[in-house]
């Protein structure tokens, strides 16, 4: 979904920091055995996976797409601001059914792709399931993009789409076209170019619950905001995130 540079630099300390803050070989190694489980073969997407078919996901629909990372240049996160608080869960990736799983949560814990302390001690996994919006020229355009960090000009006229895949920062996004991913400027597209939205995305984080048995279960943000005594937690700076005092 579109959540519409300073150049090369931004978008590369970007991708840096909101990937998952613990390193990407430590995420999928820590991630759950699937066996024998009824989950779907949704294979992430290439420009955004870290390792394919490590997450269990069950139930959605073609056209949705797994991201290893929640986006934006601040990314959303939370906190936990109260004792005893506990949140609906999931025992994988569940589109569209209720939650089986009641996750209590550490009292001050923040739950945020930056903050690598917590990230490691409860082996967090961020992640996201997208429906991506299609782009349509309506005109012809000629666009300054980087391919694999190399600067080039695509060509586009009136009825060419684009399949936008997630946003970077400052404007810029990464979409792709005939298999090749594109870094470009929102603001570069013309007044007329239409964008079919689909629905929010979801994003998903793996916990470690604060019961006896270090239950590992999975919670959507959405959701957990709504948990009495979970608040939205607002970053410092960029990059920083810690728990409460």
């Amino acid at each position: 979904m579109i959540r519409g540079a300073i150049g090369t630099l931004i978008v590369g300390l970007w991708l840096h920091a909101c990937a998952p803050a613990a390193e990407l070989d430590d995420v999928a190694a820590a991630a759950p055995d699937l066996g024998e489980t009824a989950a779907a073969a949704i294979e992430p997407d290439p420009i955004t996976a870290s390792r394919p078919g490590a997450f269990p996901i069950r139930g959605y629909p073609d056209g949705w797409a797994l991201q290893t990372f929640w986006s934006g240049e601040y990314p959303n996160a939370f906190a936990v601001a109260e004792n005893g608080v506990t949140v609906p869960a999931y025992d994988m990736v569940a589109f569209d059914e209720p939650p089986a799983i009641a996750c209590p949560l550490p009292a001050n814990a923040t739950y945020s792709p930056w903050n690598s302390a917590r990230n490691a001690t409860d082996a967090l996994q961020f992640i996201a399931m997208v429906f991506p919006t299609t782009i349509t020229l309506q005109e012809t355009v000629r666009l300054d993009v980087l391919v694999d960090d190399q600067a080039e000009t695509l060509e586009l006229t009136a009825g060419d789409q684009l399949i936008y895949k997630h946003y970077l920062a400052e404007g810029f996004f990464i979409a792709e076209r005939d298999e090749i991913y594109y870094e470009l400027n929102e603001a570069d597209l013309p007044a007329s170019t239409l964008f079919e939205q689909g629905p929010d995305d979801h994003e998903w984080l793996r916990v470690t619950c604060a019961d006896a048995a270090g239950t590992q279960a999975w919670i959507r943000f959405s959701e957990a905001l709504k948990a009495p005594g979970l608040t939205r937690y607002e970053h410092t700076g960029f990059g920083i995130a810690a728990d409460l005092p």
